[in-house]
């Protein structure tokens, strides 16, 4: 009598291979201002929607002002008449401190503001928008160019002084609303005008901007000759990362 003796043959499961790593994403981007003057100027202030804190202080000079003007269902920011030249002009700009989260360096960032300005509110350049000057330390900027309008989105880089621009593909001081919208990402500046691309500017990856300088809306300063802004001003905000 034979003894049988059973052989048997376990299966190993083949190791599975690792899985692949999830592809870098980043983050979205981060509200850090947001202005939409509906809530009017309290003290002379005007909340930050972002809850970041940046409010808006109203400064003037020789008896300027900015009015928050109600319209429909909404309210906006009215700058001081262009004046004729030589004469003691009223000015007004709107100001927020140096923060961090308004400084992008190399970092993503988006500022915006609706504007409304006719060709007869312009005398050369009008800054909508900005933090810095171009000849000190950097800068970022929305102006208006010229008595045809155009809105460009300029910035300097901090150490170089290496200046980018990009321009609206046609202009816009017609007496209408319209959204202008300046991104800079890793290697360019591009701007829009209600959904509609104008120029793009590549820049380096190194392109910085960080200053100590507040936010000022309306104009660089009150200089007798700065590029002050004349025009409607709404939902102003600003992006970063």
């Amino acid at each position: 009598m034979f003894n049988l003796t059973a052989l048997v043959l376990l299966t190993v499961p083949a190791l599975a291979a690792p899985a692949a790593a999830a592809p870098a994403v980043d983050p979205p981007p981060t509200l850090v201002a947001r202005y939409n003057f509906d809530g009017g100027a309290t003290a002379g202030k005007i909340s930050d929607l972002s809850g970041k804190g940046s409010s808006l202080t109203v400064r003037g000079a020789d008896n300027g002002t900015v009015a928050i003007t109600t319209e429909g269902a909404g309210r906006y920011a009215s700058f001081p008449a262009l004046c004729a030249t030589g004469a003691p002009c009223a000015r007004a700009i709107l100001e927020a401190p140096n923060a961090a989260d308004l400084n992008p360096g190399t970092r993503n960032f988006r500022w915006a503001a609706t504007v409304r300005v006719t060709a007869a509110q312009l005398r050369g350049k009008a800054n909508v928008m900005q933090k810095g000057l171009a000849g000190a330390e950097s800068s970022w900027k929305l102006q208006l160019t010229g008595k045809t309008g155009r809105a460009q989105c300029a910035m300097t880089a901090k150490g170089t002084g290496q200046i980018a621009t990009a321009t609206s593909a046609r202009p816009i001081a017609d007496g209408a609303w319209h959204k202008i919208v300046c991104e800079r990402t890793a290697t360019s500046l591009s701007i829009s005008v209600d959904g509609v691309a104008g120029s793009r500017a590549t820049i380096p990856a190194t392109f910085a901007v960080d200053n100590t300088m507040p936010l000022r809306i309306g104009g660089p300063n009150f200089g007798a000759s700065s590029d002050m802004y004349h025009g409607q001003l709404d939902d102003v905000y600003i992006q970063l990362g």
